[in-house]
């Protein structure tokens, strides 16, 4: 009776150091992961998209996960991604990004700095140089285009310049949103609407590109400035993905400057909430709900 009783002694002994030898070599086996990063669309899709494969493949090396890109048809889908958690992270515009942080509980995490070493940028109105269009008074009567009701630089700072000037909606002949910034432009340039407000990024990569030049879209007026654009992690966010995201990107412009090249960004450093808190008062001063943009 003792043979039997030594042999499964053993064998339960054996099967033991099997389960704890695969215990400790578990952790060696990489599980793999992804990263969904959403990108609000300042741009059409796949001129965003583009602007960004370099800093996506930059991520994916330095966080060692795959980053899935996820750009919306408009600025609200971004948020809404964010809220319904189908996102980790995202590059808000800043009114977008403070419209997150209500609704999703988003954490701004890190801010762009301007090829000059800027931290604001500025919002143009512009018109084609047939229009007539000298002043913002000049404005009135004419055909107008926003680009999205969660854009900073396309409605949220040029809708507080035209209530300071006092220009309501009702002044305009029509009034649209064109979904992005580059198709402000073109809209424009092909004198399919009279004038309208976009970013200097946008304006300036259609002049460097040569669709547009100075002269023929030439600016009228300048906001006042606005803080850089942020990226925002969602709030249940893993707190070692969060970490090397963030550290991944204060690090870029020492590692990988180029990938900032088509972002027009010189660097990427740490943000707050308290930065944006003037785009929250400007909101407040337009009587903008923040829960009900869409």
């Amino acid at each position: 009776m003792k043979k039997p009783l030594v042999s499964l002694v053993l064998l339960v002994c054996f099967l033991v150091t099997l389960v704890f030898a695969g215990c400790q070599t578990a952790p060696t086996v990489q599980t793999a992961k992804t990263f969904r990063l959403g990108i609000i669309p300042s741009e059409n899709a796949q001129e965003t998209l583009q602007q960004f494969s370099p800093l996506i493949a930059y991520l994916e090396e330095q966080m060692k996960v795959k980053i899935e890109p996820y750009v919306a048809t408009d600025y609200n889908g971004v948020v809404e991604a964010m809220r319904t958690n189908h996102i980790d992270a995202a590059m808000f515009g800043p009114f977008s990004y403070i419209m997150a942080a209500e609704r999703a509980g988003a954490e701004a995490c890190v801010v762009r700095v301007a090829e000059n070493g800027s931290p604001t940028y500025n919002s143009y109105f512009i018109t084609h140089k047939d229009s007539g269009i000298k002043t913002l008074n000049d404005l009135k009567g004419k055909n107008f285009a926003f680009t999205d009701p969660a854009s900073t630089s396309g409605y949220l700072v040029p809708a507080k310049v035209l209530l300071d000037n006092g220009i309501a909606a009702k002044d305009f002949a029509s009034v649209i949103y064109s979904n992005g910034h580059d198709a402000s432009v073109l809209a424009v340039k092909n004198k399919k609407i009279d004038a309208a407000c976009v970013d200097e990024m946008s304006y300036g990569r259609a002049v460097e590109k040569g669709i547009i030049t100075k002269d023929e879209v030439p600016i009228i007026y300048t906001c006042p400035p606005i803080p850089q654009s942020p990226f925002a992690v969602a709030k249940n966010l893993d707190p070692a993905l969060r970490t090397k995201f963030i550290e991944a990107m204060t690090k870029v412009h020492e590692l990988k400057p180029d990938t900032l090249i088509p972002l027009k960004a010189s660097k990427y450093v740490a943000a707050s909430d308290d930065s944006f808190q003037i785009i929250r008062d400007t909101a407040k001063a337009l009587n903008l709900d923040l829960t009900k943009i869409k």
